[in-house]
């Protein structure tokens, strides 16, 4: 091993929760199975951890701020619940280079739901997360809009009213509502105009 791949388990450090976390309880354990020599072994188990736990917690701050820069709803101020699923996020999802694709990536993590335990989103907040992930993906021609036309896509819910309510505290309560929302790209500029369609 050399100076690059040194230099690639800092930056793991840096941006793998749970890597730093297994570092922190046991470097030699942890760094055991990487192709590391001893010298490289016990020069890595002695950086400090003050410095390492500081750099970690400054690249968690700014993926999670990379996600409300695209997703102001994305708030745990507001949504004291969604701190659990933040920190699953930074564990098992690798950061993005630019902040449109941290918020998808946010927003596919939401898509999947979840099993693990912890408190219950509403049902609704994969389907929110959907019309938000299409959102930036179609205004930055991440996906092909249809050759004439907008796209329109079918959702379980409100979302769009689902999106102006979540501007304020708490999971507004909602019924199901079969769902059309048009998406409609804006020429020139990375966007897209959103609307409801009518009830067929």
């Amino acid at each position: 091993m050399g100076y690059p791949q040194t230099l690639e388990v800092l930056a793991r450090l840096h941006m793998d929760p749970r890597f730093r976390e297994a570092w922190t309880r046991d470097a030699p354990r942890t760094l055991a199975p990487l192709a590391l020599t001893p010298g490289e072994q016990e020069a890595l188990g002695r950086v400090d951890r003050a410095v390492v736990d500081r750099a970690g917690r400054m690249m968690d701050y700014h993926r999670t701020e990379r996600v409300r820069e695209q997703l102001p709803w994305v708030d745990e101020a507001k949504r004291p619940d969604l701190a659990p699923l933040r920190l699953r996020f930074l564990q098992d999802v690798p950061p993005e280079v630019l902040n449109r694709e941290e918020a998808i990536a946010w927003c596919r993590f939401l898509e999947l739901g979840s099993d693990a335990p912890g408190p219950r989103l509403p049902a609704y907040v994969p389907q929110v997360a959907r019309c938000e992930r299409l959102r930036i993906a179609l205004a930055w021609g991440l996906l092909p809009m249809p050759p004439v036309g907008p796209l329109v896509e079918s959702f379980d819910f409100p979302v769009l009213g689902l999106l102006a309510a979540l501007e304020a505290p708490g999971w507004p309560p909602v019924e199901a509502r079969p769902t059309r929302v048009e998406y409609l790209k804006v020429p020139g500029l990375p966007a897209v105009m959103v609307r409801e369609l009518p009830a067929p």
